[in-house]
């Protein structure tokens, strides 16, 4: 999924004027307790795109591309849960006509980024913030990197009735955090801790060396993953300053040889966005929105295998599965389609950042 650029420019321009780059300090404040170094990658958890996400999952509130943003059977699971435990929530109840509402209008389509730029904050101090600021009033003295990241999100959503709606959403959300979710997160923190341990490793040990040269290439020094279980194929990634990206992805395995990496191999389908952006064939001859979107989604997967290509035979055909898994039925080509000429030119730009010769800095969310 590609979202406008107006919502990360905006919070670009915000966070530079007070003098806090949010996405990097987000991500210092996932690694602090390590050295800062080159090519540093976290692999991490964090509680409110957690809950956030699942929020949204449990709302139903999905995009247009063939791969689900949401999992639907985190969903699933949590209303088995709620259900043992004898929980109705806000969210529960609110889920329909917040799905209607949110669907109806394009600017709520940043929700869908919006905890990547609060990453290491509390959710209920953030959920707070972003109260504030859809008031025009932050409650404190000077801007912090969670009052930068609430207003950039306030000023995306301006209109009276957008406001409302958020509102509403904001009211359901922490409602879920203090009736179900927090205590249900908690539950699960060793078997969290160990699967981002295993993570971490298999980062260290298969992907981080051999990627390198690319992430090199376009820019990319540093970085976090996080994983969340209520997202879907489709995940998240966007670039802050200094060469400082988040990545956010579901850490659930798939069926089959090379499914305990499947959310790292999902991390590299993100990392292919930013090489989208030098791709100077057009992906569609379609002029809707929609189309350019489905079109470069899947044209992220398909850079995402090439890239991996170049780099390990195994980790590519682990990569293809995954992501065919995730369509099923279907050859990986077909279902993930790209003209003769954007292949070609896809698999020259991916070739020439392999070798470290691509070049060019953006910043955007996808």
């Amino acid at each position: 999924m590609r979202h406008s650029v107006g919502f990360v420019a905006a919070l670009a321009v915000i966070a530079i004027a007070s003098g806090d780059p949010l996405p990097q300090h987000a991500l210092h404040a996932q690694v602090a307790s390590q050295p800062l170094a080159a090519y540093q990658w976290t692999v991490a958890r964090d509680p409110f795109a957690d809950l956030w996400f699942h929020s949204l999952a449990v709302i139903g509130y999905e995009g247009y591309g063939a791969l689900p943003l949401y999992d639907s059977r985190d969903a699933d699971r949590s209303r088995g849960a709620k259900a043992r435990r004898r929980v109705t929530t806000m969210l529960d109840r609110r889920a329909p006509e917040l799905r209607k509402a949110l669907a109806a209008d394009s600017a709520f389509e940043v929700l869908h980024f919006l905890p990547l730029y609060f990453v290491g904050q509390e959710p209920s101090r953030t959920l707070s913030a972003l109260r504030a600021a859809l008031q025009g009033s932050t409650g404190v003295a000077r801007s912090t990197p969670r009052t930068t990241a609430a207003n950039a999100v306030a000023a995306a959503l301006p209109t009276r009735r957008e406001r409302d709606v958020f509102v509403s959403l904001l009211d359901a959300v922490d409602d879920e955090w203090t009736a179900f979710f927090r205590s249900e997160r908690s539950a699960r923190t060793t078997e969290d801790r160990l699967i981002v341990r295993d993570l971490q490793s298999a980062w260290d040990g298969r992907f981080g060396a051999p990627l390198a040269g690319y992430l090199a290439s376009i820019g990319v020094t540093r970085g976090t993953i996080l994983i969340s279980p209520a997202l879907g194929n489709d995940g998240r990634i966007v670039r802050g300053p200094g060469g400082s990206v988040i990545v956010a992805v579901s850490p659930n395995r798939v069926t089959g040889i090379g499914g305990e990496d499947a959310a790292l191999l999902r991390a590299v389908r993100e990392l292919a966005f930013p090489l989208l952006d030098q791709l100077r064939t057009p992906l569609t001859g379609s002029t809707t929105r929609i189309a350019a979107e489905q079109a470069r989604d899947a044209a992220a997967v398909r850079a995402g295998a090439m890239i991996l290509d170049c780099i390990d035979a195994t980790l590519a055909a682990n990569y293809r599965r995954v992501f065919l898994d995730a369509l099923g039925g279907r050859t990986f080509d077909t279902a993930y389609p790209l003209s003769n000429e954007a292949e070609a030119a896809l698999r020259r730009l991916v070739t020439s950042a392999a070798e470290g010769g691509a070049s060019g800095r953006t910043s955007y969310e996808n």
